[in-house]
């Protein structure tokens, strides 16, 4: 007889040190089969992203499915309050071990009155290995692709420097900074940050941010209080003064030895310069002269993003992983699952 499974909504920084063991061998096993070519990730990593997800207007709930009292699966949900306030971001995972039994589904309809409390209609789901059996039971469960992109990985020692010698088009400066736009900068630098909203994300619901200078503050504010560094390099137009293009790098208390590449994006009037190469060159240079305890940058991009992965590619990133995004309407998936 199959073991009952019990769901609950749990607060990752009120549970206790065996439950977050527990949750770490989950996603260190669900790794093993859904991303068997990327390192395992170290508990202190795990637990810090689970207890820090970063920046962003969102609200964030969280719940564990056991069986016989072990973490068997866990769900995140996540609700944008600002943009698409109508949608529900999740992610779902079940042990290797567990899986087939039907937990996901149960996670699911745990769900379903919830989002109908909060008016959420649309459900979307992120991180989901291409190919992999999460995206099999996504699509049986009613949900469609939207979106593909794929991760990136420059492992820096393995990379030969003069790839990252590339030197600003004329008519611009470089400049950079740790956790504070320069207030000069700051109206310039949110607008650059708008032009991530080009980048091709499919059909994909979820939007970028609607960036302004008082977003900008405040995002930077929660990265400082939650132990992230963030490093911006952007590229000055000289005749302006302003922004034409930025890239931003994340280096997160937890994940130790590694950083996370974030938005590149450079202003429709001033592409075709090679920009967007150039900042991010830079950035690799700065970073290994400051920080040589960094051995590799992640980083993601949609898989129409030719350009992008074309520029990652030419820096020497490596692709090591393909993803895919889901998403479904609330109804449709209720009448599924109670079909």
């Amino acid at each position: 007889m199959e073991p009952q499974t019990d769901i609950g909504p749990c607060d990752p920084n009120q549970a206790d040190e065996a439950t977050l063991a527990e949750y770490y061998e989950l996603m260190v096993a669900s790794a093993k089969i859904d991303r068997p070519h990327e390192p395992t990730t170290s508990y202190e990593a795990v637990i810090g992203r689970l207890r820090r997800p970063g920046p962003g207007a969102y609200t964030m709930r969280y719940w564990f499915a056991y069986q016989t009292g072990k973490v068997v699966g866990h769900m995140t949900l996540s609700l944008p309050m600002l943009e698409t306030p109508h949608l529900a971001s999740i992610e779902i995972t079940v042990h290797p071990d567990f899986r087939r039994r039907g937990i996901g589904s149960d996670f699911l309809r745990t769900l379903f009155p919830v989002l109908h409390a909060e008016a959420r209609t649309t459900v979307e789901g992120w991180w989901i290995t291409g190919g992999s059996v999460g995206e099999q039971w996504a699509l049986a469960r009613g949900f469609q692709l939207t979106h593909a992109a794929v991760g990136q990985r420059l492992a820096l020692q393995e990379v030969d420097p003069s790839l990252w010698a590339i030197e600003p088009p004329a008519g611009y400066r470089i400049q950079q900074w740790i956790g504070h736009a320069p207030d000069a900068l700051l109206a310039s630098y949110a607008d650059a940050r708008a032009a991530i909203h080009d980048a091709p994300l499919g059909q994909a619901v979820l939007e970028s941010p609607e960036w302004t200078p008082d977003r900008v503050r405040l995002a930077e504010q929660v990265l400082r209080a939650d132990g992230v560094e963030q490093r911006v390099v952007v590229a000055v137009h000289e005749g302006s003064g302003t922004v034409a293009g930025l890239t931003e790098l994340k280096l997160p208390p937890y994940a130790k030895g590694v950083a996370q590449q974030q938005d590149t994006a450079v202003l429709s009037a001033h592409r075709g310069h090679g920009i967007g190469a150039c900042i991010k060159a830079y950035m690799i240079r700065w970073l290994l002269a400051s920080r040589p305890d960094i051995t590799a940058i992640r980083t993601t991009t949609g898989a129409r993003n030719v350009h992008m992965i074309r520029i990652n590619h030419a820096l020497g990133f490596v692709t090591v992983r393909s993803w895919v995004v889901v998403t479904g309407e609330l109804s449709n998936l209720e009448a599924r699952l109670s079909s």
